[in-house]
């Protein structure tokens, strides 16, 4: 089957995704310590949207999900939006009661 050339995306883990990786090891540290229920909760979240964006690459979708490629871009992008979206919330639910 000919590869696909729509959404050249990276073979491998690109600098974006260690530093994704990196932001949620330190949001689970800083959740273990000073974090309550809902931006816990929160944080999870983000990283269990976060795992599906930055690991599947274009040799794993090759690989695995070859005859499906059109619908695991679309949910590599919408776990994007998510991780992105869950990042924010946490930003905001954490950092909203120290202003007031």
């Amino acid at each position: 089957m000919e590869k696909s050339t729509q959404w050249n995306q990276e073979d491998g883990l690109s600098p974006v995704g260690w530093v994704a990786m990196l932001i949620c090891i330190a949001l689970f540290i800083y959740e273990h310590f000073w974090g309550n229920g809902f931006t816990t909760m929160v944080v999870m979240l983000y990283c269990s949207f976060l795992l599906p964006s930055v690991l599947i690459t274009r040799r794993v979708q090759e690989k695995y999900f070859l005859y499906t490629l059109i619908y695991i871009r679309a949910f590599r992008k919408f776990t994007i939006v998510m991780s992105v979206a869950f990042l924010c919330l946490w930003l905001i639910a954490t950092y909203t009661p120290l202003i007031h």
